[in-house]
């Protein structure tokens, strides 16, 4: 029962075909920002393990290893009984857009401000590389983040942008929350191709 429980786990979270590869363990520490990212992710899983409830925050350069380290910190959750629900940004936003002034809407992701542990990845992703979140998207993250924020859920977000140069004007209200939850447990990787792991994979 208790296999076939962790099974189930696994499979509602949205990332059984990753968690697998993802992992702490192979992760590449080949540069200083790597060793950095490391760490951090893993005081946080510690934390939460421990029965803490911050938020962790990884923002910056593509390729940097964001979405690696906190699908391994999701992957260390789920193996201590953790409900982890993943939402893939830039496909769920894309999804949630046609419902979001609906009466219903806060039904329709009630899974994401209710799990043990969200992992929002590459929030407010832009598939032409700039920062364009708009009304719509700003409805749904702060439904989503907001009621999390109340409850006091740990919640991890991966992000191309920085949290207070970007993220932070573009709502306060919700993202000066962020910044209290992640505190010590936030992280920017500079934009440098040096830090895009794939670039360097390509080239070597």
């Amino acid at each position: 029962m208790k296999a076939r429980n962790a099974r189930l786990r696994i499979a509602k979270s949205g990332l059984s075909r990753s968690i697998e590869v993802q992992t702490f363990k192979n992760f590449m520490i080949d540069t200083e920002i790597r060793r950095q990212i490391r760490k951090v992710a893993g005081r946080y899983a510690r934390a939460v393990i421990n029965g803490e409830k911050p938020w962790l925050y990884i923002g910056g350069n593509p390729g940097s290893g964001k979405t690696h380290i906190c699908t391994a910190v999701c992957g260390e959750l789920l193996n201590r009984n953790f409900g982890v629900r993943y939402m893939q940004w830039i496909d769920e936003a894309r999804r949630l857009k046609a419902f979001v002034m609906e009466p219903d809407f806060d039904d329709m992701v009630a899974d994401y401000m209710d799990c043990d542990v969200l992992y929002v990845d590459d929030l407010f992703k832009s598939r032409y590389g700039y920062f364009e979140p708009n009304d719509a998207d700003i409805k749904i993250a702060f439904t989503i983040l907001n009621a999390r924020y109340i409850r006091d859920l740990p919640t991890i977000i991966s992000c191309e942008w920085d949290l207070m140069t970007d993220l932070l004007p573009a709502d306060e209200g919700l993202f000066s929350r962020v910044y209290e939850k992640c505190r010590g447990y936030e992280l920017y990787i500079p934009r440098d191709p040096k830090n895009n792991y794939r670039l360097r994979e390509a080239t070597a």
